[in-house]
């Protein structure tokens, strides 16, 4: 075992574990709380001989890239002692003790282990964060560990079964929130863990910069000029945000290559690829400095090796749903001010190996006036998957103990579209559908849209179809010039399909399949036992059709996944309906009949199931200069200029 020293307490660590069932972890940043704690757990023994130590994170770059670093540690390979499970990817085995889990991915396994008979400790990091999956996975462990707790002492055989042992739960943080979280659970021991953060020397802006990106790329080429060793990590809203300013300082590194130390650029959005998240924590080439610009999702969990300078811009996006009573609703998508917190996590990502600084990119005055932590996201979000999961489990989402109860008007409005999707009904019980939505890995809409193929004969299609739909990465790619537009536009035309923007992803999967079985390609199937992927044509192809071959190769993946998901709920794969779209759209509908508008006088759109502002069709859409006089939309979002 290849365990390193970190300052933690050990023993006091194993021993608070053994007493109590539940315990609250504070750690500070470079405690290495995250990787050793389940070590010192499964070490200690205690755990059963066929049990296992979960770990949760809100983010799946986050499980992945942990699990494997402990792996690493232990001399191990993913997927024996220590692996992972995060959406559409599972890398365990039945010898795996240690698995990192997204939170998502864990309340899944809750469908079809209502016990988790299999988990004896459930450690839930980065619990600061609040996502909703987070806030409803604590909710449930609390209940099933009061439930495990009832079974009571082993049978008079000396037996004991997964569902009699105690539930253990670990919550940790890096903010300082225990107090909260301690009364939550309990009363439980709050145990804080010091770091090996080092010093990191903050500086503000003397006023208010009124274009953070300016100001994030003269910082960078200040602290570049000054030849002093370390990588750049930049803090950025989105995705947008970042491939702007990641092309700008290529570019002005490009004119500049021949003036001493080179630049690289890593973008790092949960957008992304994870193969291409994964390129931000390789080192640097000698003599090259590694700038690495990044969303929140590099705030906490994950630490990026070599950064010793941090420039905050001190804003980040965030989703914010608007419910309506009819069922439906807006997400408004803001650039919003960070909290105080998230200020104080991303300064300490410059002092995880040395010294460092870190360039906020707003006042001192502007600092303390930051709410202290960021809204819990259950306040604020679309609560359908929630309340399917909820329901799935036998529990009502009103009545659960909640750390914030959600949003009363966002749960009447995931309700009533759940009762109109089918998955509940007018006594808002769980119906048949509503249990094979929930054990699919998709949102409600598109698991709804799914088992209705079923009835149409067109499931081939729409597994395709929302396959694409749950990759990470885009299909089509923008570029920042009118000329790359049209090149894009007119390679991309042959694709379109008059319906609109799901038949013509549709074709363009179709497309891609085809590259490598009708060219001479590379011949290797996929892991899934898929078409050949033909890698090498395969790109080559994307890139002349101006398209994301990530996307595809990604969606490739979700669908063998799904493939296996829809024939365990007895669906028939081979279903198709060849090149009638007619059952598609009617899959589709039945999904988002929600998301449906009616063409008004003035060419614009009216939701028919909302009070809403105007909607207008995104420029990037097939539809975009075709007026229909309906349409049916995958997403709805306001925009703050809007």
């Amino acid at each position: 075992m290849m365990l390193k020293h970190v300052p933690l307490g050990k023993d006091a660590i194993v021993e608070a574990v053994r007493k109590n069932g539940s315990v609250v972890i504070i750690g500070e940043p470079g405690s290495g709380k995250t990787t050793q704690v389940p070590q010192f757990l499964l070490d200690a023994g205690i755990i059963a001989a066929s049990g296992i130590i979960a770990i949760t994170q809100p983010r799946k770059v986050a499980a992945t890239t942990i699990a494997r670093r402990v792996a690493n540690e232990r001399g191990v390979k993913v997927g024996d002692e220590v692996g992972y499970a995060v959406r559409f990817d599972d890398s365990s085995s039945s010898s795996t003790r240690i698995k990192f889990y997204t939170d998502g991915m864990l309340l899944r396994e809750m469908l079809n282990d209502p016990h988790l008979s299999k988990c004896d400790v459930v450690i839930v990091d980065e619990a600061h964060e609040r996502t909703v999956r987070t806030d409803v996975l604590l909710a449930n462990l609390i209940r099933l560990q009061k439930e495990r707790n009832e079974h009571g002492p082993p049978s008079s055989k000396g037996k004991e079964t997964a569902a009699r042992r105690p539930l253990k739960i670990i919550v940790m943080s890096a903010s300082l929130q225990a107090e909260r979280f301690s009364k939550y659970l309990a009363g439980a021991p709050i145990l804080y863990v010091k770091g090996r953060q080092h010093p990191v020397k903050i500086y503000y802006t003397k006023e208010a910069q009124e274009d953070y990106l300016d100001s994030a790329l003269r910082t960078f080429f200040q602290i570049h000029d000054e030849k002093e060793s370390g990588d750049v990590l930049i803090f950025l809203p989105g995705q947008e945000n970042i491939e702007s300013l990641a092309s700008t300082i290529r570019l002005y590194a490009k004119q500049r290559q021949l003036e001493g130390l080179k630049i690289l650029v890593r973008p790092l959005y949960a957008a992304l690829a994870l193969q291409q998240q994964f390129r931000a924590f390789d080192p640097a080439p000698p003599n090259t400095r590694k700038c690495v610009i990044a969303t929140n999702i590099a705030e906490t969990s994950v630490t990026i090796p070599g950064i010793k300078f941090v420039i905050d811009c001190g804003l980040c996006n965030e989703k914010r749903y608007l419910a309506q009573s009819k069922g439906s609703g807006i997400e408004r998508l803001s650039e919003v001010e960070i909290s105080r917190s998230s200020a104080v996590q991303r300064a300490g990502r410059a002092g995880r190996e040395g010294p460092g600084k870190c360039f906020r990119l707003y006042t001192e005055e502007a600092y303390k006036k930051l709410l202290p932590a960021p809204l819990p996201e259950i306040k604020r979000c679309d609560l359908k998957f929630a309340m399917l999961q909820q329901k799935s489990f036998g529990q009502d989402l009103e009545n659960i103990n909640f750390m914030d109860p959600p949003d009363r008007a966002a749960v009447i409005s995931a309700h009533h579209t759940l009762v109109l999707l089918g998955a509940l009904d007018q006594k808002s019980a769980i119906t048949p559908t509503g249990r094979a939505m929930a054990k699919l890995p998709l949102e409600p809409s598109h698991a709804r849209a799914l088992i209705e193929s079923q009835n149409q004969g067109c499931v081939k299609e729409m597994i395709n179809i929302v396959s694409l739909l749950s990759a990470s990465a885009v299909v089509f790619l923008d570029f920042s010039t009118s000329e790359e537009r049209e090149a894009a536009l007119a390679a991309r035309s042959k694709f379109f399909h008059r319906s609109g923007d799901h038949m013509t992803l549709l074709n363009v999967f179709r497309a891609f399949d085809d590259i490598g079985t009708n060219n001479g390609g590379d011949d290797t199937s996929d892991d899934e036992g898929q078409a050949p992927l033909g890698k090498m044509d395969r790109k080559s192809w994307c890139k002349k059709q101006h398209i994301n071959d990530r996307a595809l190769i990604e969606a490739v993946k979700i669908r063998g996944q799904l493939q296996k998901s829809c024939i365990g709920a007895g669906m028939d794969i081979n279903l198709s309906s060849g090149d009638d779209s007619e059952p598609v759209l009617r899959s589709l509908c039945r999904g988002l009949f929600h998301n449906t508008a009616i063409k008004r006088a003035d060419g614009s759109y009216k939701s028919a199931n909302m009070v809403s502002p105007v909607i207008k069709v995104h420029p990037a859409s097939v539809l975009s200069d075709k007026k229909p006089s309906a349409i049916m939309y995958e997403e709805l979002v306001r925009h703050e200029s809007s």
